[in-house]
């Protein structure tokens, strides 16, 4: 027996037997035996036994394979000498209602203290296949150690590097000893050490034109190639070229052009394969976009200087989404332009800049005419260039006074943020017959504010190029003459249908007085005469009071009785008597 420092769990002989079950199948149990056996470290004839077994297990019967035994769940036992030993635990259970029974053997190898272990590993180098790093794990008083790679080269190193000559299965040993005393410390080990060729190249890459670099027929290559090449070389039909992994390319004539990838996978300066594969590029037209931008009957600045600013924005449509291409900002004669702009469908928007004479008494707008991109005319540009692209603004009411106010921010909706704002976005204000009135933009809080307007009924919208928004209705009366801290959300999917938006039949405002004891009133803006209807319900779904009443068009002051009705928490329900979408309100009657 070649002797050896640490101890070799040999796990040649496992042995399980299957739970044994009494005849009472309902009250069987399972358990299964299982534990683990390791030396001390400066005693390897002591072995700490570490039970493992699982189940409701009462007994444990220990057998170390030297004669000996013991009934302890954890037992310590010393070995005598050295050799090779047959370990076994059975566990059992001896209750009558909870009987199980099983047993696990392993041959455990025993080494006498001093001797040595050859032991080590490997690893490759990812860019050099063929090279192996060898790392000694040998254990003992070793003060040698030799390798032999299996290809007819050695190494007295420790830890060597060594590069193969090829691929495929070399048996390397290593010996460790202590040259002092090699008849008490002298080990080998050898294993098989496998070097698997990689797959043979194969040339692969996609193209994708920019469509968003303002450099016209800019093309991005990806290159897919396979089998682990490190050489790269494209080829364009220009004479230029790249070593990248991938490549960007402008092409200055339209047209088709050849592309070429050319691989290789080089290891210890030679090529261990090569591939290339070429392609034709198809570039895309382009066209150019023109148009004024009119105030009124005539464009800004043309034919005399209105001392406006116009800014113009050219969003290309990709699918569902609006993806911003390019950007102008123009004063003479009210001309915008986007030269060499890539042949697909746009949306244009338009409006004066802040400064500008007439800023704040024309909505920005789309072309043609549109306060909603998902209203506005969609620009096909595929068939030429599109030079008469006019964009007409709608006035605005700057004309309102009054003493109402209504502020508030503008967030992203669903945005990971508690709060995430959005600067610069417009919001509309519009009256109760949904006819814009006046516009605001957010500034860099993200905070807008409408300022010295009437009382009555409005709605606020956020229009944001590509966005979504909800129609949010307010109410402003002597008692209630600032609508403060509104948060209008902007969502990034359709939440409101709002291309079909059409005048309310009606808008309320707040209760009062609520709590109420007698009375209370109701203000109702009606876009048309109609008659309204309200019940008072309890929270269990009663109906405590119900009636109607006849309603012009304009502001209604709605007055209903709750004397005759008990003291406690109700639901007000308000409807058109046709049938119209129902407004719910709180109502506490004292």
């Amino acid at each position: 027996m070649r002797p050896f420092l640490l101890i070799l769990f040999l796990l040649a002989t496992i042995c399980h037997s299957p739970g044994q079950a009494s005849m009472n199948t309902d009250n069987t149990t399972s358990c299964h035996a299982g534990f683990s056996a390791n030396p001390e470290p400066l005693q390897p004839m002591v072995i700490h036994f570490q039970d493992q077994s699982t189940g409701q297990i009462t007994l444990w019967q220990w057998s170390f394979g030297d004669g000996s035994s013991t009934t302890v769940q954890n037992p310590v036992h010393t070995y005598a000498t050295a050799g090779t030993y047959f370990v076994c635990l059975t566990v059992s259970n001896s209750d009558s209602g909870n009987i199980c029974h099983d047993f696990m053997c392993i041959s455990l190898t025993i080494h006498e203290p001093g001797t040595c272990v050859a032991d080590y590993h490997y690893t490759s180098d990812p860019l050099d296949r063929l090279r192996i790093q060898f790392f000694d794990e040998s254990t003992g008083n070793i003060n040698r150690w030799h390798w032999d790679f299996g290809d007819g080269n050695s190494s007295d190193d420790r830890n060597p590097s060594h590069l193969f000559p090829a691929y495929g299965k070399f048996r390397v040993c290593l010996t460790a000893y202590n040259i002092d005393s090699l008849s008490v410390c002298n080990d080998i080990k050898c294993d098989s050490v496998e070097l698997i060729q990689p797959a043979p190249c194969h040339a692969l890459f996609t193209s994708e034109l920019d469509s968003l670099n303002p450099v016209p027929n800019t093309f991005s290559f990806t290159n897919n190639s396979t089998g682990g090449p490190n050489r790269y070389l494209w080829k364009f039909d220009d004479g230029s070229s790249s070593s990248t992994r991938d490549a960007k390319h402008h092409f200055q004539s339209s047209g088709q052009h050849e592309v070429c990838l050319v691989i290789k996978r080089e290891e210890h300066g030679s090529i261990e394969c090569a591939d290339s594969v070429c392609q034709t590029i198809s570039t895309s037209r382009y066209f150019d976009i023109g148009g004024h931008l009119f105030v009124g009957d005539f464009p800004i600045n043309n034919p005399v200087s209105t001392g406006d600013t116009g800014v113009a924005y050219l969003f290309r449509i990709d699918k569902s989404r609006l993806i911003p291409y390019d950007t102008c900002r123009f004063t003479q004669l009210g001309y915008f332009t986007f030269p060499g702009t890539l042949n697909g469908s746009y949306i244009i928007r338009a409006s004066l800049t802040p400064g500008s004479m007439h800023y704040s008494k024309y909505f920005p707008a789309y072309y043609r005419q549109g306060l909603l991109w998902k209203e506005t005319e969609i620009l096909d540009l595929t068939q030429g260039d599109a030079y008469v692209s006019d964009i007409h603004l709608t006035r605005a009411n700057d004309s309102l006074t009054g003493q109402g106010v209504i502020r508030g921010d503008v967030v992203k909706a669903n945005s990971k943020s508690l709060f995430e704002v959005l600067p610069f976005a417009e919001v509309i204000l519009y009256n109760a017959q949904l006819n814009p009135v006046l516009f605001a933009t957010s500034d860099k809080s993200g905070q807008f504010v409408f300022a010295g307007i009437p009382f009555g009924a409005y709605h606020v919208y956020v229009e944001y190029p590509g966005k979504y928004s909800r129609l949010t209705a307010i109410w402003l009366d002597p008692a209630i003459p600032v609508a403060d801290s509104l948060r209008l959300e902007v969502f990034n999917h359709d939440v409101t249908g709002f291309q079909e938006m059409s005048p309310a039949p009606f808008v309320t405002g707040e209760l009062f007085p609520n709590p109420a004891t007698n009375t209370v009133n109701l203000p109702v803006e009606l876009a048309k005469a109609t008659s309204i209807r309200f019940e008072v319900r309890t929270l269990t779904g009663q109906t405590a009071w119900s009636g109607s009443s006849s309603c012009c068009a304009g502001s209604n002051l709605i007055t209903i009785p709750v004397r005759s009705i008990r003291a406690g928490l109700y639901l007000l329900l308000i409807s058109t008597m046709d049938g119209s979408p129902v407004t719910v309100k709180k109502l506490l009657k004292y």
